[in-house]
């Protein structure tokens, strides 16, 4: 595996020795034990002035694993095209970890580089941030095949790379969003098509959360849309979910939108350790992947 761009282009495979490394490195570290596969390597991590927590959990990552850690901001865009940008780039480093809105070009970037490329976010996939997700909510819930996730939200990088996930790990998953905010169909029926478990889209919350196990969350679109309102996850709506649901809304989240302070003070928030793993994650995409 020489780079991680989606979910969606790596094997069931790929996914649980990433998994299976991640723990292995987690233990590792509780341990004390050293381990730098990446000594004498370079990353460059290019992330935007405001990105906090994949930034520091990837920066700290690559110091653990004993690489040479350069943080700037690179255009995949602009005057200068990506051949030539790529072409100077692989003269010097052997791994790219960068958030760019642009999928595609993360792509195209990583088919011409010489040296690994992580997409750490695009506007159609958040693979790392996904991956660590389901690390803690494996660690939490053993069954987690066969409990009902609901993903509660508009489609976006989040809902698409859940739904990815459920394909390729035969998850349950339902997304549960006001009409007009579904999932893609291509996407959805991909998923649907491959997963084991069950993949639903509806419009109700009292279909959705009905016996949820697990509930997750986006940030609501930037529209004034007032039909997002009843969706808002408050200690009222868990009472249609599993008595022992556990909530796992993806940060930055916004309190009094997608999610209700109450919630965020509740046992049922699985707190800010959860996030713990994308170091943890991070570290066993970088140590995973190979040039060769």
């Amino acid at each position: 595996m020489k780079d991680l761009i989606s979910i969606s282009k790596l094997s069931k495979e790929e996914i649980l020795n990433l998994l299976e490394s991640a723990e292995e490195l987690k233990k590792n570290l509780y341990k004390g034990l050293d381990y730098k596969p990446l000594k004498d390597k370079t990353v460059i991590t290019s992330f935007p002035a405001n990105s906090l927590r994949t930034r520091i959990s990837f920066e700290t990552g690559i110091f653990q694993l004993g690489a040479n850690s350069i943080n700037m901001q690179i255009d995949l865009e602009g005057t200068e095209p990506i051949e030539d940008k790529i072409g100077y780039l692989n003269n010097w480093i052997d791994y790219l970890v960068i958030r760019f809105p642009k999928e595609n070009l993360i792509e195209e970037a990583a088919a011409i580089a010489e040296f690994s490329v992580v997409n750490a976010m695009s506007r159609e996939s958040h693979p790392c941030e996904i991956l660590s997700d389901f690390m803690t909510l494996s660690e939490m819930r053993k069954d987690i095949k066969s409990l009902k996730m609901v993903f509660i939200g508009a489609e976006g990088n989040i809902a698409n790379t859940w739904f990815q996930l459920a394909e390729k790990l035969d998850l349950n998953l339902t997304q549960v969003c006001p009409k007009g905010y579904e999932i893609n169909k291509e996407l959805f029926q991909k998923s649907e098509n491959g997963s084991r478990g069950e993949i639903k889209t509806t419009n109700s919350i009292e279909e959705g959360l009905k016996n949820a196990d697990v509930i997750l969350t986006d940030g609501w679109p930037k529209v004034n849309d007032d039909r997002f309102l009843p969706y808002q996850i408050t200690l009222d709506i868990l009472k249609m979910a599993d008595k022992n649901c556990i909530v796992n809304p993806c940060p930055p989240f916004t309190r009094g939108n997608e999610i209700a302070d109450e919630i965020i003070k509740s046992r049922y928030f699985i707190g800010y350790r959860a996030k713990e793993n994308l170091l943890h994650m991070q570290k066993a995409i970088l140590a995973s992947l190979s040039k060769n």
